[in-house]
């Protein structure tokens, strides 16, 4: 009873609301993006929730009215609603979105646009109260929310303006990925600094191959992950580039073949932490099992520089599963 009481004063004692806010801007006019938000029939066309279950059903009344809604209902996903509480033309949207499965929660969502040099900035906000079991999970699932409404938001400016960057994502379910050899540069720290060094570490590994063109394998390079910490942002990684064999005493990382979970992404790699959200949280519906003693994959299928849009640049993302 002791351990009971001093559990419900900690969980007491954690903030009992969160909130969650990102924000895009659109290259259009701010009446066609408002329109194209407000009208409910549009939002399975984007949703970064979708992705996971296309196959859900979805039920709409008066989609662009107040107090018109658009209800879901999926194995994976779940079940709920939106409801249109307020229409501010070219302005604000007040939506209330009720959780019915997995479990029940209630929601604030507002929908703010304003018309910028760019176009038009749309900021996604959302304020619920956290369940009191979940309380102390609150900042990981306010994270993960954050990474969905990023997603959803860069889909939406592809539908709108299939110019602008914005990323596509499909899922390729399970795969087998044969063994190979890779010459490495291995990275410890931040995952902001880690951009920085992987511009250094595949030009230097690129450099010592050219001068061995027998050992190349031709394949695409890869960016490994061992550990990833993900509210602390740090990560141990190995950046690689396909080879035959390694030398005695070169830096290089033998991955065994195995099962994978694959995802494609298409698009900027400023895309990819909503999309390593996206998969995992596939794999999280699915129930698939993760073998951690082998490294998360990004397979960088497009050299960049030979593309004329980031919108082409393919990465794949392979998760090893059991």
């Amino acid at each position: 009873m002791c351990v009971f009481a001093v559990v419900l004063v900690y969980l007491l004692s954690l903030p009992a609301r969160y909130g969650v806010t990102r924000s895009i801007v659109i290259a259009k006019p701010i009446a066609e993006v408002f329109a194209y938000v407000q009208d409910f029939s549009n939002w399975s066309a984007w949703s970064p929730w979708a992705l996971h279950e296309p196959s859900h059903k979805v039920t709409i009344h008066n989609p662009t009215e107040v107090g018109g809604t658009y209800a879901w209902d999926g194995r994976m996903i779940g079940a709920g609603q939106m409801q249109h509480r307020s229409i501010t033309p070219d302005e604000r949207l007040d939506i209330l979105l009720t959780f019915l499965r997995p479990f029940k929660n209630t929601a604030d969502v507002t929908w703010t646009l304003k018309t910028t040099p760019g176009g038009t900035e749309i900021i996604w906000d959302m304020q619920s109260q956290m369940p009191l079991p979940m309380r102390p999970f609150q900042g990981f699932i306010a994270k993960m929310i954050g990474y969905d409404f990023a997603l959803g938001l860069a889909l939406l400016r592809g539908k709108l303006d299939p110019a602008s960057e914005h990323p596509s994502i499909s899922f390729d379910g399970v795969v087998e990925r044969s063994a190979q050899t890779y010459a490495t540069e291995h990275f410890e720290g931040t995952l902001v600094d880690m951009r920085g060094a992987m511009k250094k570490a595949y030009p230097k590994l690129w450099q010592s191959l050219s001068q061995d063109t027998t050992r190349s394998d031709q394949k695409p390079m890869i960016a490994a992950y061992h550990k990833v910490k993900f509210m602390a942002g740090t990560t141990v990684m190995d950046m690689g580039l396909a080879i035959k064999e390694a030398k005695a005493g070169e830096a290089h990382l033998a991955l065994p073949a195995g099962k994978y979970f694959q995802m494609t992404m298409r698009g900027n790699y400023d895309f990819l932490p909503s999309s390593w959200n996206t998969i995992y949280g596939q794999i999280k519906m699915q129930k698939l099992k993760i073998d951690k003693s082998r490294p998360a994959l990004e397979v960088y299928q497009i050299n960049p520089m030979q593309a004329q849009s980031s919108n082409d640049w393919a990465t794949l993302l392979c998760v090893p599963i059991k």
